[in-house]
């Protein structure tokens, strides 16, 4: 799979790309798309975007991609409970998705805190409770429960066209030099209460979610 963007909401290349004017994105995707295909033909191009419980913001953007002949192949979402509405939203939008477009989809980004606390100097974008989606607590049980829930959600799409869950970012663990700012390597990063591995650099128990699918 190829994926051309990410979270291209508003934009591609911005400005040049904004879907002030669709025709100009429509352009940086096709020849994205076409690039790939010339490359593998059998390669699966994405298109992928932000808010994946906002089911008419999807509808906009993808009516407008069809109507201004964007190519693409399958579709792919971020989904973040904490910032993009309950479960029950994004089922709705990812299964539209599926059914208005006659294409597959997925999961482009989704994670969930097994702790609220932090591992360097930088505050984490989730660290407090009121911040948590309700009945997903910060431990490794309540990031595996947000897996299997997600990926349930996923596998549950009508005509089989559910195709998986990536998650970001798994191994953004707080290593210095992994952090927001590649050219200063004591930034910290913002995310490793997220990933699949503990503060001792051991898997967390909530990475068997993967196992079972």
């Amino acid at each position: 799979m190829v994926q051309i963007g990410n979270e291209i909401n508003a934009a591609i290349l911005w400005s040049e790309g904004s879907t002030d004017n669709w025709s100009q994105p429509a352009g940086l995707l096709n020849s994205g798309y076409d690039a790939a295909k010339a490359v593998s033909s059998s390669t699966v191009v994405a298109l992928h975007l932000a808010k994946g419980g906002d089911t008419s913001g999807m509808e906009w953007w993808f009516d407008n991609a069809v109507a201004n002949g964007v190519k693409f192949d399958a579709i792919g979402l971020s989904y973040h409970g904490y910032w993009h509405g309950p479960l029950a939203d994004f089922q709705t939008t990812l299964d539209d998705a599926a059914s208005r477009y006659g294409k597959p989809v997925f999961v482009a980004e989704t994670a969930y805190p097994f702790t609220l606390t932090q591992n360097d100097s930088l505050d984490n974008q989730i660290d407090t409770t009121g911040e948590l989606v309700s009945g997903y607590p910060a431990t490794v049980a309540g990031q595996t429960k947000w897996m299997n829930d997600v990926a349930s959600i996923v596998e549950a799409v009508p005509n089989h066209r559910g195709l998986g869950v990536f998650y970001w970012e798994a191994t953004w663990t707080a290593v210095t030099g992994n952090g927001w700012d590649p050219t200063d390597a004591g930034s910290g990063n913002g995310w490793e209460n997220q990933a699949l591995f503990g503060y001792d650099d051991k898997a967390l128990s909530s990475m068997t979610w993967f196992s079972h699918r």
